[in-house]
């Protein structure tokens, strides 16, 4: 079973293109797949996450996080750090470490370098090092802190100036390399 989840509209983004991502990717090889947008909020992104978590009946394979950025590549992120700033859809800010007793970097258990190698040859996707301190990071750092590395967790961030149609291609080449190295 593989999770994949995205993120709902906020701000200036009336649609997110990570949320509409998780609706329409057509992955049938990979069933079940279980997708969950999650609302651009420190307190429910989280409670949604566990959520979806808890009503599983076993571990997952895999889970894949998406989010959107302004970069015009795609960033397949290695690590989350232990930050996060910003003003959520509820108005709630955050500045500071997400939890003061973890450490400061988690990584994700996929061997991303062996990842990228199957990808090498498209030019818009990038290794990153680097997945910000917004929601997009706060959410991989629960999740890889909740898998507590007994399954795979990874975050892609997607251009958020990309259209979807390209952006499934995309996104379902990056997955089916994941699958490949796992």
């Amino acid at each position: 079973m593989i999770i994949i989840t995205g993120f709902g509209p906020y701000g200036q983004f009336t649609k997110n293109l990570s949320g509409e991502l998780v609706k329409n990717l057509n992955l049938p090889k990979y069933d079940p797949i279980y997708r969950k947008i999650l609302p651009v909020s420190w307190n429910s992104s989280i409670v949604s996450y566990k959520d979806l978590l808890s009503n599983l009946r076993s571990k997952p394979k895999l889970v894949i996080l998406l989010g959107i950025h302004s970069s015009k590549w795609y960033h397949i992120e290695k690590f989350s750090w232990n930050l996060a700033f910003g003003n959520d859809i509820e108005n709630k800010f955050k500045m500071g470490l997400i939890h003061y007793k973890f450490p400061l970097i988690l990584k994700t258990i996929i061997n991303v370098e062996k990842l990228y190698s199957y990808l090498k040859n498209v030019e818009t996707i990038l290794l990153s090092s680097w997945a910000g301190t917004y929601l997009c990071n706060y959410i991989y750092y629960w999740a890889l802190k909740i898998s507590n590395k007994q399954y795979p967790v990874i975050f892609i961030h997607i251009p958020n100036k990309e259209k979807l149609n390209s952006c499934l291609k995309s996104v379902e080449m990056i997955i089916d390399a994941i699958i490949k190295e796992i």
